[in-house]
């Protein structure tokens, strides 16, 4: 049985509050595991994972709903975002089978919803951080997200000290009520990196940029203003290099500040959003 999700509302800057605690935001995917009659996995819309995770199904073997975030790691024990999302596309048993080795994942769980023929989601978080902490043992597959009240500011620093995607700020009285709520607040770490804008794409006029050395860092759609954008293409059509069926390509003289969620392996920034020109 699916319960719905909990989500997150965004919120801008760290902040410190008695009434909250603070967690660490884990770069993977939703999941919630579901034992009230069998054992199921759940994305966070509903999309049964059993196949693509057998790991996680055979290291719980209590009555229990619970939440949580599924990441890759590594072979350093690092966060692997693009081996997470290889296993979540994955179908062929055999093949998910070997990559039980080749992209070991852990279940960082951060709330219980249901134990032993009770639903515990009208509960406050408090007690349901009490009754997930006597109910899940940490083991190599399955952690508890670790988490401190009320100084999110410091905890932030030791977000951006650690390079992790960011903090989660949840409300202690908040019940578990399936949907958005400002209760639960995300704050990202937002990434600045200084890029090159070496062309644009004929169909929506997204940015390519590129790092200052050249490589490739991906395509930005988001945050560009109307001024903004009047004032790239006065520039741009003065400087147009050549094109293709897909862009048009720039002598790379045009630099900007942008934003993202870190970097991929191959160097492509995730999420990236356009704060300004760099003059």
């Amino acid at each position: 049985m699916f319960y719905p999700l909990m989500l997150l509302d965004t919120f801008p800057d760290p902040f410190s509050d008695s009434n909250f605690i603070f967690e660490p935001k884990y770069d993977g995917i939703r999941l919630e595991f579901s034992n009230i009659v069998s054992p199921k996995l759940y994305s966070r819309n509903g999309t049964q994972l059993n196949i693509q995770f057998p790991e996680i199904l055979e290291g719980i073997n209590k009555k229990v709903v619970i939440d949580g975030e599924l990441i890759g790691l590594t072979k350093e024990g690092n966060e692997d975002f693009e081996g997470i999302m290889k296993r979540f596309r994955m179908k062929k048993e055999d093949k998910i089978k070997q990559h039980i080795i080749i992209s070991p994942v852990c279940y960082k769980v951060f709330d219980i919803l249901y134990f032993n023929g009770k639903d515990l989601r009208n509960k406050p978080l408090y007690e349901r951080k009490a009754i997930l902490d006597e109910v899940i043992t940490d083991n190599e597959i399955i952690n508890k997200v670790p988490y401190i009240k009320e100084d999110g500011i410091s905890f932030f620093t030791q977000v951006k000290e650690n390079n992790l995607e960011g903090m989660v700020a949840k409300k202690l009285s908040s019940s578990y009520i399936g949907k958005r709520s400002s209760s639960w607040l995300k704050i990202i770490n937002w990434l600045n990196v200084n890029a090159v804008i070496t062309g644009y794409r004929k169909k929506d006029n997204a940015l390519l940029c590129s790092h200052e050395d050249g490589r490739p860092l991906g395509l930005v759609l988001y945050g560009i203003s109307p001024a903004h954008r009047e004032a790239f293409f006065q520039i741009a059509n003065k400087i147009k290099d050549s094109e293709d069926s897909q862009f048009y390509y720039l002598e790379p003289l045009i630099k900007c500040r942008l934003k993202g969620r870190g970097f991929l392996l191959n160097g492509i920034l995730r999420s990236p959003i356009f704060i300004e020109f760099i003059i």
